[in-house]
């Protein structure tokens, strides 16, 4: 079982879905084409940010709970942080 809440591997992303993120969160949007184009992708709030975006911590932070609550990505509790991500993930061989 995962760790992760959310994304159940598959995505769920409608037209409306990117509707009502387009119109609620400009950077949700972002944030969803990183994923789009890096399925692998897992960081932190703090990485997502600086790295990702280049936005407001505070601001990615709702950005990405909206998308966990819309089960578009994953939100894993780690011991120090929560790691966001697609849901997609590599086996370990």
């Amino acid at each position: 079982m995962s760790d992760y809440e959310g994304s159940q591997g598959e995505s769920s992303m409608t037209r409306e879905n990117v509707a009502e993120i387009g119109e609620d969160s400009p950077l949700a949007l972002q944030i969803l084409d990183y994923f789009r184009r890096h399925p692998q992708a897992k960081d932190s709030v703090e990485g997502i940010a600086r790295f990702w975006v280049d936005a407001d911590p505070v601001d990615v932070s709702h950005a990405l709970e909206k998308l966990v609550e819309l089960d578009l990505i994953s939100k894993r509790k780690n011991a120090s942080r929560d790691l966001y991500a697609t849901g997609v993930e590599k086996q370990s061989a």
